[in-house]
């Protein structure tokens, strides 16, 4: 339980932040931060739980939000289809890059999957009759559809778009930590730890590769969808490289393979820059700052310092009966 607290406070507060803070701008910097959540979730699937450094995260949520967004402005397929199409469609993407990318030395994947990530963007910027180019796709429908009892749910509503996001975070946690108690997480460790002694005990190290590398970006252009309906406007900079270097510093903020740790993080990365624009002039400085402090000081991440204050509070109460 003890565990598990700051994530069910977490939660409990989540659930209750629009009812109590009415401001708009708040309730809008914590949905990017849902966003961000999911995406970090979904990117630790391969670099943290699996160990392969990808660099192309942000080019699978940058297909699921053109997906959406085309297929719904240009073609009148209904949100919920599109959300499908765009998950499928990043899901093909990293299968086909996948294949060929996993056979090669780790640095040369981070590399390959780099030269995806700025090939899909170049795409984007220049394939002006699909994606209209650095002009952007706008006017996007908002998510809209009727849940069970007749109950009809959109993204116009701020509040609405908060809450969604929010489900769709819960879901992406609970779907990571099934996947990682399960026989496909141990094996996702083991590859980790050691390739080669994962694959003398039988353990199909690219199979598994393959997966965490696909559901990772499905998951992405779900989280890419959401983001074109909740905005309502998508452009090639969504799968540019600041965004990777932001998933990284989530990753490793939060702690390479821990769920809770990368939830936190992913709110600190979001919450923390905003809270810094009030000194312009001093805002990277002290965002470079912090991050220093955790490399050198804090190399576990925030799953790293919430376990070492379990470990001190466990000593200090005594052995537990």
């Amino acid at each position: 339980m003890r565990k598990w607290l700051p994530v069910i406070v977490l939660i409990a507060v989540a659930i209750c932040f629009p009812l109590i803070v009415r401001t708009a701008y708040f309730v809008q910097v914590l949905t990017l931060a849902g966003i961000y959540m999911v995406l970090a979730l979904s990117y630790d699937m391969i670099v943290g739980q699996v160990g392969s450094l990808s660099l192309a995260h942000p080019a699978f949520f940058g297909v699921g939000a053109y997906t959406v967004a085309l297929l719904v402005t240009e073609t009148g397929v209904g949100v919920l289809p599109a959300f499908v199409a765009g998950a499928a469609l990043a899901g093909l993407i990293a299968i086909l890059v996948g294949i060929p990318s996993f056979r090669l030395h780790e640095r040369s994947f981070a590399i390959g999957t780099l030269g995806l990530a700025l090939v899909l963007q170049l795409v984007a910027n220049n394939w002006m009759g699909l994606t209209n180019g650095p002009m952007c796709v706008y006017a996007i429908p908002a998510l809209a559809f009727t849940l069970p009892g007749g109950v009809k749910f959109t993204t116009v509503s701020l509040t609405d778009a908060y809450y969604g996001i929010l489900v769709v975070a819960l879901g992406t946690f609970v779907l990571s930590f099934v996947v990682s108690s399960s026989r496909v997480g141990r094996a996702f460790h083991a590859i980790k730890e050691n390739e080669l002694l994962a694959e003398a005990q039988g353990v199909d190290a690219l199979f598994y590769k393959m997966f965490a590398f696909t559901l990772g970006a499905a998951i992405a252009g779900v989280a890419g969808g959401y983001y074109a309906t909740w905005l309502r406007v998508v452009c090639p900079a969504l799968m540019g490289l600041p965004y990777t270097i932001t998933l990284l510093i989530i990753v490793f903020i939060g702690g390479r393979g821990s769920l809770r740790g990368i939830a936190l993080a992913a709110i600190l990365c979001t919450i923390l820059p905003e809270v810094l624009r009030i000194s312009d002039s001093a805002r990277l400085v002290i965002y470079g700052v912090l991050l220093l402090v955790f490399v050198l000081y804090i190399p576990g991440g925030l799953e790293g310092a919430i376990e070492g204050v379990n470990r001190l509070t466990t000593r200090r109460g005594g052995s537990p009966h």
